[in-house]
Parts: structure tokens; sequence; C-alpha cells
């Protein structure tokens, strides 16, 4: 049965004064953090079931040699009143903060549920020389965790740009990746999402956050106006390559017609098909159609490529005849 997963993202903007001459702003962090907990209230009132706010949202704006006195445990104050929202709304929410443990001081994203319960968290495992320099210790490893909407994967900013990272939670079966940052990050983020088959939700202190899909397109963004968007991501959308199948896709739609929604991508020969009906289940389809998903696709195509290379090489006859000049 179809499940629609709504999910939101902000970005908190901080960067500039309201008022002219809109210079560059240092808010304090508990304004802040109200801000961020507004934004949460705003995304449950649209019905989302996750939330994202960026990087060390309460720092946004901040410079680096205030870190030390912004971090906390990783249960302090700050998460109370996050785990507090979170359980208020019954929503999942992503956050950022500096947390403080032994002596060492981590830049986190924090993974609550909707009771309110914190799933997990991941510690940047690729912080700048600045963080460092403020005294952040870099994180060593890929975090995925299991929760009601699916498996949510971790990355903070900067970690944007070391390819393994993103490997390593695909490995680990992320289906939503939630990268929380201080900037906008660009291409790279559609990248990702289309290498590893990953809808990615981006949450900025800046202006543009966005929510991704799988095939590397924008599909919502922020703006210096809208601080949150939600989108509905159907995690059982089926996706297929046209090769000797394309045909089938006005099959489909007659079929089923208003039951589902059929999208086209023409420069990638794919396409894929949602459900629009709470009674239909994608796997119906595939078994009515007699359709390959791109992902068993791939697997066979990947098979035959080693059968191949297992057969003996063929040896052609030398031909006789001067070579054309």
């Amino acid at each position: 049965m179809t499940k629609i997963v709504r999910i939101a993202t902000t970005s908190i903007a901080t960067l500039e004064d309201f008022a002219p001459p809109y210079n560059l702003g240092h808010p304090d962090p508990k304004v802040t953090f109200a801000r961020g907990l507004a934004l949460i209230d705003a995304a449950a009132a649209t019905g989302a079931q996750l939330v994202c706010l960026p990087e060390t949202f309460m720092a946004a704006g901040l410079p680096a040699s205030r870190i030390p006195e912004l971090a906390e445990p990783i249960d302090g104050v700050s998460f109370q009143a996050l785990s507090e929202r979170a359980r208020r709304h019954g929503i999942h929410v992503v956050a950022g903060m500096f947390v403080r443990s032994d002596e060492r001081v981590e830049n986190h994203a924090l993974l609550i549920d909707g009771d309110g319960h914190l799933v997990g968290s991941y510690a940047k495992k690729h912080p700048t020389e600045g963080e460092i320099d403020g005294g952040v210790t870099p994180g060593s490893r890929a975090a995925v965790f299991q929760t009601a909407i699916g498996r949510i994967g971790l990355a903070i900013c900067f970690d944007l740009n070391w390819a393994d990272l993103w490997q390593e939670m695909a490995d680990q079966g992320a289906e939503i990746v939630c990268w929380i940052s201080a900037y906008e990050g660009g291409f790279p983020l559609q990248a990702y999402a289309w290498l590893h088959r990953l809808t990615v939700v981006s949450s900025v202190q800046s202006y543009q956050a966005k929510i991704i899909d799988r095939t590397g397109r924008i599909l919502t963004e922020t703006s210096r106006w809208g601080r949150m968007t939600t989108w509905d991501i159907d995690p059982h959308k089926g996706w297929f390559h046209t090769d000797g199948q394309g045909e089938k896709i006005v099959a489909v739609q007659t079929r089923y017609g208003n039951r589902v929604r059929v999208e086209t991508l023409g420069q990638e020969h794919m396409f894929s098909i949602e459900s629009r009906d709470p009674t239909l289940d994608i796997a119906e389809i595939v078994e009515a159609l007699h359709l390959v998903t791109y992902e068993d696709y791939i697997a066979r195509c990947t098979a035959a490529q080693g059968r191949g290379r297992a057969q003996p090489l063929l040896v052609f006859p030398r031909t006789s005849g001067t070579p054309p000049s």
C-alpha cells in the first residue's frame, strides 16, 4: 500500500539584518534557536513527518571562537527543547548542534523521532580547518538510521567534498540523506542523489534549502522570504529503464488511468510510476505488465557482462588483401 511521506526543510537565513543597510548580522543564539523551533511548528502544521534544521543552527552567523561556549551535552537543554517539539507534534526532527563530551567538541546532526527520542546522531567527519582551529574534533564514521519513514542518512556541510562518505551511506541502505549545512552546496547534491538513488534534503543557514529526488531534480527550495518548504515523497515509486519496455508506458496509463502518475525522462531513457491509489501497490503493476525495475535491469545487465567476460575469446580468421589506405 502506498504511503506518502511529507518532508519539510528550512533555511534560517541569519546572514543579514532585516533593516537597511542589510549588513551581515551576528544574531543572538537564543533568538536563532527560537526561530528554529518556530519552523518546526510551521512544518508540523503542514502535516510534515520529517523536518530538517541547519548545521549548528543556533550558532548561525557567529564566529568559530564562540564554539566552546555554545557546545552542550548531547542530552542538554537544546536537545530537550527539540525533543519536546518533536513529541508535541509527532514529527521527526533533524537538527545540528555542537556537542561536548569528555572534553571533546563535535559538530553533530541529531535525529529525533516523533516520540521525542534520540534515534541517533552523527559527528561531522570532515570539518573545516576553521572548525578544527575552534576546537572541533572530526567524527569517524557514516551514520544511517532506521525510522518509521525510512532509512535516513546524516551528513553535514563540508562532508559534501568527500564522495566516499556518500558511498558509505548508500552501502548502509540510506533512502533519504539529510545534509544540514551553512551553505547551499549546489550541484554536487544533485549528483549524489542521482549516483546513489537517494532523496537528498538540504537545510542551510543561508537561503536555499532544497529537496532533491533520485533523478537529481530539485523538487522545491526555500528562498530569502520563504524559510520552510515541503514536498510529498512516495518511497515506493517504481523506476524503470525504457530498454525493452518503453512501449509499456501507454499500456500502464491506459490500464490504470488516474490511479497512477507516470513520468518519463527522455534524456535518461527512464520512466517512473507512482501509485495515486492507496489500494494499488507498485508491485501489482510490475507483475501485471511484466515490468523490470531499474535496479533489477542493472543487476541483470551486470550479470550478463560477467558471463560475457568469462566466455572464451573468439578468434577471427585473418583476411588477405591490401588494407584500405
